[in-house]
């Protein structure tokens, strides 16, 4: 039965069809709509559960590829958030309200024919990019350097997914740097914020302003740093596309 005062014709139904916790507070969820839902990778879809008796609803960016069944979302629970502590309960089986059109404009840049494409997120800023390079083909005429920042490593969701994707497909590569390597000494990957590093790889990697778009996606202030090291780099503001990912 719909929350009192809910429209049911303006959802669709999903069902929890997987779960998969990534670190504390963070997890991977899956849901099959009762009908398809169209979206663009890059592009979010409203989600929505009964609590106390009204529907909390939320937007989250789609990890899946549009051709999949299914919606991944890439979730932290927030604490003291009007939803994402309900939705950290949701189980397998469980049901949400999810809104049939997806929205939003962080979409993979075909129309300046770039060739380089350099996409930096925090944490769960990934599932964007994931969405768009399971929905590129495997021969790609493009190159895409996907820098991934986050405390710890635990907190990557998709490192084992990109790594392998990036050994098979020579256009990706992936690169996660944790900012708390006094954690995990073990670590022998990249070290810092995204955001110190993003430079060094931008040189390395030899991607130019007037052949390069950049993205940023997850934490304000991160996106707000990057796009000031990225104009100072002679970027041009058409060719930096920026989503922040709000913490509620």
């Amino acid at each position: 039965m719909a929350p009192a005062g809910i429209d049911e014709s303006k959802y669709r139904k999903g069902i929890v069809t997987a779960r998969r916790d990534v670190g504390e507070g963070l997890w991977i969820v899956r849901v099959r709509p009762r009908d398809p839902i169209a979206f663009r990778a890059g592009q979010y879809v409203t989600v929505g559960l009964q609590t106390e008796g009204k529907l909390v609803e939320r937007p989250y960016t789609v990890a899946s590829a549009p051709r999949e069944d299914e919606l991944e979302f890439f979730l932290e629970l927030v604490s003291g958030g009007k939803l994402t502590p309900h939705l950290h309960h949701a189980g397998v089986g469980d049901e949400v309200y999810l809104r049939p059109a997806a929205k939003g404009r962080f979409l993979f840049d075909e129309a300046s024919g770039h060739r380089n494409h350099f996409m930096v997120a925090t944490v769960t800023g990934a599932a964007p990019f994931v969405s768009m390079i399971r929905s590129a083909a495997a021969d790609a005429p493009y190159r895409v350097l996907v820098l991934h920042g986050a405390s710890v490593s635990n907190e990557f969701g998709y490192a084992g997914e990109l790594l392998e994707t990036s050994r098979r497909r020579s256009w990706l590569e992936y690169v996660p740097s944790i900012s708390r390597p006094w954690l995990e000494p073990g670590w022998k990957g990249e070290r810092g914020r995204v955001e110190d590093v993003a430079r060094k790889y931008i040189d390395a990697a030899g991607f130019r302003p007037g052949n390069t778009t950049a993205y940023a996606c997850g934490n304000p202030q991160m996106i707000r740093n990057l796009e000031g090291i990225l104009t100072r780099a002679g970027f041009a503001r058409e060719s930096i596309k920026e989503e922040m990912y709000w913490r509620e």
